[in-house]
């Protein structure tokens, strides 16, 4: 008898490129939703990853090469959706020398310029897209907002550890950017990228629970300094909730890519 394709294990070498923030799991203590680019083409989603419990050597770096087992997630809809079915194997990272062009040769490969058009594909179930790369035309506003009492209980269980807890207790704020596509689309989608949390993480541990100081700091980097100087690009990705669902625009921002505008000569 043939494997299903839900249960069969397939080996994959992928490009790291999106890790979300932790999240409380009961079975995990905290898993990390990961994201890249299969064979450097094609979006995959790996969940869940219990990434603080991975071992040193198999820790990886966003834009990091991995080889890994892993299985098609049978209970998610999304096609990109798999599960680590084996040990991960830690290769080569790929740097931002040149511009960032050996990055951009991977995930510019396919991007999308129309919020319409890319929620219509997530919308038909022959392509029931997840991911995507996403160019705004203009990035208009950042703004960071206070966590609701309800947010910040979340789905919380005496059984997640203390230390798991703590952890993510730290960042009492959501982040949010809103874009105009190509075709004048308003948007405000919330970002749940590592690498910003981390940031406000860092400048509460040195200048604690100030918003006023928190909001200044990061609107400098994720607005004012970014939206100047550098080609954005969003990663994005819908939750399973909200793809099911099929919610008006089901997309948050799961990742920013970020090089420097080019100032060639021609």
């Amino acid at each position: 008898m043939q494997p299903s394709e839900a249960t069969k294990i397939e080996h994959a070498k992928i490009l790291i490129t999106v890790k979300t923030y932790p999240q409380e799991s009961v079975k995990y203590d905290e898993t990390v939703c990961t994201a890249g680019l299969r064979d450097g083409q094609r979006w995959i989603r790996i969940y869940p990853v219990a990434f603080r419990s991975l071992d040193k050597s198999k820790k990886f770096k966003k834009y990091q090469w991995i080889e890994a087992d892993i299985v098609r997630d049978s209970r998610d809809p999304r096609r990109e959706s798999y599960k680590l079915a084996g040990e991960i194997k830690t290769l080569n990272f790929v740097d931002t020398r040149l511009n960032w062009d050996e990055r951009k040769k991977f995930v510019l490969g396919k991007v999308y310029y129309n919020l319409d058009t890319l929620i219509q594909e997530t919308r038909d179930i022959k392509n029931s897209t997840s991911l995507a790369t996403f160019k705004p035309a203009r990035i208009i506003n950042f703004k960071i907002r206070e966590k609701t009492k309800a947010e910040k209980i979340g789905n919380r269980s005496d059984t997640v550890s203390a230390r798991c807890k703590n952890e993510i207790n730290k960042i009492p704020y959501n982040f949010f950017y809103t874009v105009i596509d190509q075709l004048g689309r308003r948007s405000t989608m919330q970002i749940h990228d590592w690498e910003i949390y981390q940031l406000c993480r860092k400048i509460i541990f040195q200048h604690g629970h100030n918003k006023e100081l928190i909001e200044k700091i990061l609107n400098e980097k994720y607005f004012l300094r970014f939206v100047k100087n550098c080609d954005i690009h969003l990663f994005l990705g819908t939750s399973r909730q909200w793809h099911i669902r099929r919610n008006r625009n089901p997309f948050m921002i799961i990742g920013i890519f970020y090089p420097p505008i080019s100032r060639r000569k021609m």
